[in-house]
Order: structure tokens, then C-alpha cells, then sequence
């Protein structure tokens, strides 16, 4: 116990330089701070018994956006913010551990597979790895940096089952996977190829066939634990406009990495372009380099030892496919594979790699002894002083800069928001704001109006036959009731809102977005999985 609590410590210490400007008492810009808003709506819907979330009710007039962008850092981010933290530390916060946890995650998968020293080499350069520092401080990927701390934990709680089978490590895995679905659905994507080399790897180590089975238990059941997320956002993704994901500047074939940039030192805040003058890093770190050739020999001069010589292979055949996917040389596989267009940037598989050669970087530690032993420190040192520089931001913005990401009104107005989850109903965003139901055509009066994100409810009096306007985004869900009897809606208005007629009358409007039957199938299966998880974790 002691032990450990002095490793932690140990890490901590070593990885706060990465971490500093983030205790500064302002904040930096980033090219995503969009996530800010989306903090602030999770934190919203959750507090007006908004769950599971899906509809953020103040971007521009609502948008299901964590009906599809996997919500668990919000989730969390929305709990810091209950405990007092306002959203600028909210997200703060969010990198802050998104950074130790993925470090501790490294560790305890290289510790179990070349020992304690190995886990501390591996964590560094996971920690230290450029590709990182681009994702904090030039890209601002709150998401993507989560679901670093999924990859060792798969890795780890997969070879741990294989090994010797129990409910609890089968739940470990189930959990873990369940953790990646919900952080990064990107990610999630470019991950489970490689997670079943992984796999066969462990079989074929192991010889334990059987396992497969558990496997594959494992995997449901974590499925299972996501599927309120995941089925809809499969089975639904028909209904926003996925166009916006693949085209123009996040079409992925304007985004393929020039092998020379692997090797580059350059260092920007720009964006990635067209050809191999992109205003950001995509390098991989000479010291990564430098590990891969103490690799390449001691393979060389370890070629018997098959524990070594395997799980370099399996991490190399990793890393070498990784890069691959990241040149153009592989655009046949993207044109093959229409789901990888969702990817968007090739040079995301960067992740893969910093993950495959930190573990290779913990797997060389067991052979420098004696008169090699040295090179272990060398290797620490340089890992950290070769990119700790990279670990900071271009400047920190101005302290209203996020204002216009929390006040209402400027979100009503879709102030830099992007179009990617808009329903597919929403023609142009462009048109006279509103926040009062209204008429079309005919004459309303309006009053008593109750607001939440997911519901609506006012009274009415109709002085003559109506088109009603309702400032909320239709959606699959929504449902209008007028005197509690439910009301057929009109197609909606080119600005994509809900739109019902009334005959003369007074009546009591409720608006609420309801579960589709996918929804509701999906939040069954999660949580008939989450009490099966609690019942073998306990059994």
C-alpha cells in the first residue's frame, strides 16, 4: 500500500508540468471550446431532471447533441459543477484528471506486463507524447483526451481475464469498454480493430480457446452498459444532418500525414490542411524513435525470448498499421470502409501510436541492466525535457472570451456553433429570433409559460383558428398536447421548429420530448446490464 501511494505520488509529480497552465486563473484558446456550452447544457438538463440527457435545449432552439456525442465527460463535468466549480474549472478539472487517470491507467498496464519500473517509463512517454499536447493545448479535444485512459484499461483488464477467468475481471472489462463507447464514439472506431489483435495475441499466448466466450461476454455486457447511448445514436443518426461531418474541411482525404511529419520537430497552433503544410504537429517524438530502434535490437539479440519477442510483435504489427492509416498510401481502405469517413482526420490514429510505442518503451525496461541500466533514466529524462515545452498554450483568452458559451441568448443565436448534429427538418438557421410561442397565421395570446430543457408548458387562449410556432427544434419525441389530448403536428417551419394547429379556444399546451421506442430499448438494455454488472461484482 505504501508502495503505491508512493508511485502515485511519483507519477503525479512527473506529469505536472504537463498540467501547469491549466492552474492559471485564466483560461487559453483552443480550436474546439465549444465543449464549454456543452458542459454548461449537460450541467442544465441534469438539474431540471433532464437523464438520460439528450437534448440540449439552448443551442441555437435545441439539438439532440448527446444523442449522439458520447456524453460521459459531460456527465462527469456536470457533477464537478454541483460541487461549486465553475465551468472555465469545470473543464479545467476535466484535463486535469483526464491526464493523471490516463497516466495511472499506462502504469498499471505496463507494470503488469514488464514489471514496475516499465509501467513509470511507459506512463511518461504516454504522458509526454506530442500527439498529446496538440490534443490540450492546440486542439482543446476534451473527449479524445478521456478515452486515453480507456485504451490500457481494455488492454489491461482483457489480459487479466484471459488469464485467469472470474465474474469480477469480466466486469472490469465490460466496464472499461463501456467507459471508451461513452467518452468518444471516433475513437471508439479507430480502437476496436486494434483491440482484436489484442485479443487474438492473448488467445494464441494464453491457449486458452475458451476464453473467447468470456470475451464476448464481456463485450456484450459492456455494449449492454452503453446501449442508451449507442442504439440510438446508430438508429437514429438518419434523423440530423451527417452530411456536416464528412464534407468540406472534415473530409478525410484532405487531412492524410506525410511520412517526413512523423519525423518533423515543428510546432504550431495552426490547422491541418491540404499536403503536408499544416499549421499543427503531427509528430511522433524522436525519443519514441529512439525507443523502436532499442527495440529493433534487442529483438535482434532476443529473438529467443518469446514473451518479449511477442508482445513487441503485436504492438509493432499495431503501431506499423497505425502509421499506415495515417498516410495517404492507405486511402483504399478509407474509400472501402464508408464508416472510417467519420473519422475525419487520419492523423488521429496518432493516438494508437503513442499508445502502442509507450508500451514497447515499457517492455525494453526488464533488459537495461547492469551497464545499461542508465539508459532507463536517460530515457525518462529525455522523454520529458524533448516535449515538455509543448505543453502550453498559445495565449490565454480574454476573461469574457467564454462568456457568450454560457449566456443563453448569445447560444439562441448559434454564436460559433457548428451544424453537425442539426435535425435534419432545420432548413436554414438563419431567420427572426423568438422565445414566446407565436402565430403563423392567425391571432394567440400566450401566458403562464413553464420552461425546462426536455418539456414546455403554457396556456393559450386561440382568438381565431392558429398556426402555432414553438421555438424548440422538432425531433423525433416531441409530442404536443393540448387539454392533455394529444395534437397532430404540421410539418415543421423552415427553421426546423415544432409547428401545430388550433382551432379557436383556450387551451393548456404541454410539450415534451418523450422516448422513442429505440430509446427506451436502449435505456432497458442499460439498465437490466447495470444490474447484472452490480449482481456478479457482488456474487
Amino acid at each position: 500500500m505504501k508502495k503505491s501511494l508512493i508511485i502515485s505520488a511519483f507519477l503525479i509529480l512527473i506529469i505536472l508540468p504537463t498540467l501547469l497552465p491549466y492552474f492559471n486563473a485564466k483560461f487559453f484558446y483552443t480550436q474546439d471550446y465549444i465543449f464549454i456550452a456543452r458542459l454548461h447544457q449537460m450541467s442544465a438538463a441534469l438539474s431540471s431532471g433532464q437523464f438520460p440527457v439528450r437534448w440540449a435545449s439552448d443551442l441555437r432552439y435545441g439539438e439532440p447533441i448527446f444523442n449522439f456525442y458520447a456524453p460521459l465527460p459531460y456527465y462527469i463535468g456536470a457533477v464537478i459543477h454541483l460541487l461549486g466549480f465553475n465551468f472555465i474549472w469545470v473543464a479545467k478539472i476535466l484535463f486535469i484528471l483526464a491526464s493523471i487517470l490516463s497516466a495511472a491507467s499506462m502504469f498499471v498496464l505496463a507494470n503488469k506486463l514488464s514489471g514496475r519500473k516499465a509501467g513509470v517509463l511507459a506512463a511518461v512517454l504516454y504522458t509526454y507524447a506530442p500527439y498529446r499536447a496538440v490534443d490540450m493545448y492546440v486542439r482543446g479535444s476534451l473527449s479524445e483526451i478521456w478515452a486515453f485512459i480507456f485504451f490500457p484499461l481494455i488492454f489491461y483488464s482483457s489480459l487479466i481475464l484471459i488469464e485467469k477467468v472470474n465474474l469480477k475481471k469480466l466486469c472490469f472489462l465490460a466496464v472499461s469498454l463501456a467507459g471508451l463507447f461513452l467518452t468518444h464514439n471516433v475513437t471508439t472506431l479507430m480502437f476496436l480493430p486494434f483491440l482484436v489483435l489484442w485479443w487474438i495475441y492473448l488467445i494464441l499466448k494464453e491457449k486458452k480457446w475458451r476464453n473467447v466466450g468470456h470475451l464476448f461476454l464481456a463485450s456484450v455486457l459492456g455494449f449492454g452498459l452503453a446501449a442508451f447511448f449507442l442504439l440510438p445514436a446508430v438508429f437514429e443518426q438518419d434523423f440530423i444532418q451527417t452530411t456536416y461531418l464528412t464534407v468540406g474541411y472534415f473530409n478525410f482525404r484532405a487531412h492524410f500525414v506525410a511520412f517526413k511529419q512523423f519525423f518533423s520537430l515543428f510546432w504550431g497552433y495552426g490547422s491541418s490542411v491540404w499536403g503536408s503544410n499544416d499549421g499543427l504537429s503531427f509528430q511522433l517524438g524522436w525519443v519514441n524513435f529512439l525507443i523502436l530502434g532499442l527495440v529493433a535490437v534487442l529483438v535482434i539479440f532476443r529473438r529467443n525470448d518469446k514473451k518479449f519477442l511477442g508482445l513487441c510483435s503485436i504492438l509493432g504489427i499495431s503501431f506499423i498499421l497505425s502509421l499506415f492509416l495515417q498516410h495517404n498510401k492507405s486511402a483504399f481502405l478509407w474509400e472501402a470502409f464508408s464508416l472510417m469517413a467519420f473519422i475525419q482526420f487520419p492523423w488521429r490514429f496518432l493516438g494508437i501510436s503513442i499508445f502502442t510505442v509507450s508500451l514497447m518503451g515499457g517492455a525494453i525496461v526488464p533488459y537495461l541492466k547492469n551497464r545499461l541500466r542508465f539508459l532507463y533514466f536517460i530515457l525518462i529524462i529525455a522523454a520529458i525535457s524533448s516535449t515538455v515545452m509543448y505543453f502550453r498554450p498559445k495565449e490565454y483568452a480574454d476573461a469574457n472570451f467564454f462568456d457568450k458559451f454560457l449566456q443563453i441568448a448569445m447560444m439562441h443565436k448559434g454564436v460559433d456553433l457548428t451544424k453537425d448534429y442539426l435535425p435534419i427538418w432545420v432548413k436554414t438557421v438563419d431567420g427572426e429570433g423568438f422565445d414566446v410561442p407565436r402565430a403563423d397565421k392567425g391571432v394567440i395570446k400566450v401566458s403562464h409559460i413553464g420552461r425546462r430543457t426536455n418539456a414546455l408548458d403554457f396556456s393559450i387562449n386561440v382568438i381565431s383558428d392558429s398556426m402555432i410556432e414553438i421555438p424548440i427544434t422538432y425531433f423525433p419525441g416531441w409530442e404536443v398536447r393540448a387539454n392533455n389530448a394529444v395534437v397532430t403536428q404540421s410539418s415543421p417551419s423552415k427553421m426546423g421548429l415544432i409547428r401545430f394547429e388550433l382551432p379557436k379556444g383556450n387551451y393548456q399546451i404541454e410539450i415534451k420530448l418523450q422516448d422513442t421506442p429505440i430509446r427506451v430499448i436502449g435505456n432497458m438494455i442499460s439498465l437490466l446490464s447495470a444490474l447484472v454488472v452490480i449482481f456478479l461484482w457482488i456474487k
